[in-house]
C-alpha cells in the first residue's frame, strides 16, 4: 500500500498529499515520514507545484501522531535521536519554498498536530479535534510542538493545551488562531483545495518571497525585516510577471472607469 498518495489533478499548481494509513489513524511511522520528506525534497524545485496540501486518509483522522509501536524499547539516547530526526523533517517542511496547507480532516494529535504546525496554513473540518496528549504518557511533545505552538497562539494557551493533554474542538482552535478556517466536514477538502488554488494562481516568485520575508522576520529584528521586505519588492519589480500583472491591473481599472462613464 502506498503510504503517501500524491494527486496533482485537483487544481492547477496544487499538489495534494494524503497520509495513507487509515487503519492506524494515519500514524506517522518512519516509512511514512521518510516518504513525505523525500517527496517534499523532490518537489522543492518543481515549478509546476505552487501550493502543497497535506491531509489524512479516511474521515476520522488527519494523524494520530507518532507510531508508538516504533518507540517500544527506546533508551534515552534512542528517544533523543528519534526526536531530532522528526524535528529535522518538520523543519524542512517548514522551510519548503512553497506555501503549505494542512487540511485537518479529523483529529490531529501529538506528532499529527506538530506536522500541521510546520505548515504555513491550517484548515479544519468542523469535526476536527487537535491536541498534544504526550503529557498523559509522562512525556512532552518532541517534534517541535513546544516551540511552534506558543509562537502561533502564545505561551499561556500553548501551555494549557500541552499541560492538560485535552483535545481542542475546531471552533476553539479558530478562536485561538491555531487554524485559519473551519469548514463543514463534507466540504472541508473541497474548500481547502479552493483556497490552495487561489494561492497557486499567483506567481511562485511572489509566494516564495512573502513566505521567506515573513518567516525570517519572526526571528530577526524589525529593522532587518523591513530591509528584507524592501529588497524582495525590488527583486521582483520589473520582472515579466510583475509587468504583466501591473498591466492587467490598469487595464481592468480603465475598463471599470469606461463602464461607469457610460
Amino acid at each position: 500500500m502506498t503510504l503517501l498518495v500524491q494527486d496533482r489533478d485537483k487544481a492547477p499548481g496544487v499538489l495534494l498529499l494524503t497520509l495513507n494509513r487509515p487503519e492506524r489513524h494515519n500514524a506517522l511511522g518512519r516509512p511514512l515520514l521518510m516518504e513525505l520528506d523525500q517527496t517534499l525534497q523532490q518537489i522543492a524545485s518543481d515549478e509546476g507545484v505552487r501550493c502543497v496540501v497535506i491531509t489524512g486518509a479516511g474521515d476520522r483522522a488527519f494523524s494520530a501522531g507518532a507510531d508508538i509501536n516504533e518507540q517500544t524499547g527506546f533508551t534515552p539516547e534512542h528517544a533523543y535521536a528519534h526526536m531530532r530526526w522528526g524535528q529535522d523533517i518538520f523543519s524542512r517542511l517548514e522551510r519548503l519554498a512553497k506555501p503549505t496547507i494542512a487540511a485537518i480532516n479529523g483529529f490531529a494529535l501529538g506528532g499529527g498536530l506538530e506536522l500541521a504546525l510546520a505548515c504555513d496554513l491550517r484548515t479544519a473540518s468542523e469535526a476536527a479535534q487537535l491536541g498534544l496528549p504526550e503529557v498523559t504518557l509522562a512525556s512532552l511533545p518532541g517534534w517541535g510542538g513546544t516551540q511552534r505552538l506558543p509562537r502561533l497562539i502564545g505561551a499561556s494557551q500553548a501551555k494549557m493545551i500541552a499541560m492538560s493533554g485535552q483535545r481542542v474542538q475546531a471552533e476553539r482552535c479558530l478562536q485561538l488562531g491555531l487554524v485559519n478556517a473551519v469548514y463543514p466536514h463534507a466540504e472541508h477538502l473541497t474548500k481547502t483545495l479552493d483556497l490552495a488554488a487561489q494561492i497557486a494562481s499567483h506567481t511562485l516568485d511572489s509566494l516564495q518571497a512573502i513566505k521567506q520575508v515573513i518567516d525570517d522576520g519572526l526571528v530577526g529584528s524589525l529593522a532587518g525585516g523591513m530591509e528584507a521586505e524592501a529588497r524582495a519588492v525590488a527583486r521582483l519589480w520589473g520582472t515579466p510577471a510583475q509587468k504583466q500583472a501591473q498591466k492587467e491591473f490598469f487595464s481592468r481599472r480603465t475598463g471599470k472607469a469606461a463602464t461607469s462613464a457610460s
